[in-house]
């Protein structure tokens, strides 16, 4: 009694996985579409909806992880901003040096110097951010982060993409074979058990 409980139990099991890995195959295998008899065709799930998943991932990349917005605005710091107001002042300077008479380099040096170094210090970060601002929201208009992604999804061949995925959900997909292995056995001990008291 107790080894035809087991003995269905352990052919749930293998049910079970079986099962599992079955389904598991099937999201990837196979790659390119599989003709059948009657017309029909197969393929794996995820190859077959590659690109709705390239762009699946590509808008949820960009609305909930990393917008264009977010990458620029990260591309300048505030050391960078006073590193600016630096080269502009300096940069400034050279070309008067090279545009006005030699009499007058004295001045630049010190007079004019001192009074854009004031502006920068006043006014000169917000003239910066301002042009900043401009640059970044044209920019933004060319750049999106969504068609990035979607671009290089589709650039990468089956066998590449399913690499991917694979390292990415590589132990879940393992444990949801070894629950059907599990469910199966539990199925099966159920199974053994209304068999018996059928009986």
């Amino acid at each position: 009694m107790l080894l035809q409980i087991i003995l269905v139990a352990l052919i749930g099991c293998f049910i079970g996985w079986i099962t599992n890995l079955i389904a598991v195959r099937l999201l990837f295998k196979p790659i390119k579409p599989l003709k059948l008899p009657f017309g029909l065709k197969i393929q794996g799930v995820i190859p077959s909806r590659k690109s709705e998943l390239a762009a699946s991932i590509g808008d949820v990349i960009e609305r909930q992880l990393v917008s264009s917005d977010d990458i620029l605005n990260r591309l300048v710091s505030e050391k960078e901003i006073d590193d600016l107001k630096s080269v502009i002042v300096d940069n400034v300077i050279l070309i008067l040096k090279n545009k006005l008479p030699g009499f007058l380099h004295g001045f630049t040096d010190k007079t004019l110097k001192k009074q854009l170094d004031n502006f920068m210090q006043k006014d000169g970060e917000k003239y910066i951010r301002d042009m900043l601002e401009k640059t970044i929201t044209g920019a933004n208009k060319r750049i999106s982060v969504s068609k990035l992604v979607y671009d290089k999804i589709e650039a990468l061949d089956l066998a590449a993409f399913e690499d991917i995925v694979t390292s990415v959900v590589k132990k879940e997909l393992r444990y949801i074979e070894l629950l059907g292995a599990v469910l199966g056995f539990i199925i099966g001990i159920l199974q053994g058990v209304i068999l018996i008291f059928i009986k």
